[in-house]
């Protein structure tokens, strides 16, 4: 019997580290960065700017994309979101800064926080390998690709609704 995925707790969705690092980085607190921040600290899905562009805008209709992707990007040069893998055009977000790793479909896109203590253990042999590049690390994560067990299940890729729109892995 396979072991399911331990889970690493989900951050608070609470605002004020957010206002705290914007504050600390002189960048201004706009109702579009707390909305996007709250969004994402919000779900463990692992949103695409898209995705979030889409719910976002239901509440503040003149929004628009380019400004999630600068907000995005923003909040992670300021360490409090950040990306998480990049399966075809559409990259995922996390604003789970916990340590933790990632399991990604390359079937569908799904992206599944695990807490692994082995794979916590590989910080300090990650950063001697950092270092013996000339590399500072500043942490580390491990992505690991395959099959969801709802893909694994299908016989056809395309045929489950809850997996329409998603990002297909390219096929080697």
């Amino acid at each position: 019997m396979a072991r399911s995925p331990v889970r690493p707790p989900r951050p608070s969705s609470s605002i004020a580290p957010l206002v705290e690092r914007c504050r600390a980085a002189g960048i201004a607190v706009t109702p579009q960065r707390l909305a996007i921040f709250r969004r994402l600290a919000a779900t463990d899905r692992h949103p695409s700017a898209e995705e979030l562009y889409a719910d976002v805008r239901r509440e503040m209709p003149t929004l628009s994309l380019a400004t999630v992707y600068k907000t995005l990007d923003t909040l992670a040069g300021i360490g409090v979101v950040r990306p998480v893998s990049r399966l075809g055009a559409r990259g995922r977000w996390d604003a789970n800064l916990a340590p933790h790793h990632h399991l990604v479909c390359t079937v569908c896109g799904t992206v599944t926080d695990v807490a692994e203590p082995r794979l916590e253990a590989a910080a300090r042999p990650a950063a001697a390998v950092a270092a013996r590049h000339g590399f500072e690390a500043a942490g580390h994560s491990v992505e690991i690709f395959g099959r969801c067990a709802t893909c694994r299940g299908r016989r056809r890729i395309g045929s489950s609704p809850e997996h329409e729109g998603r990002a297909t892995w390219p096929k080697r």
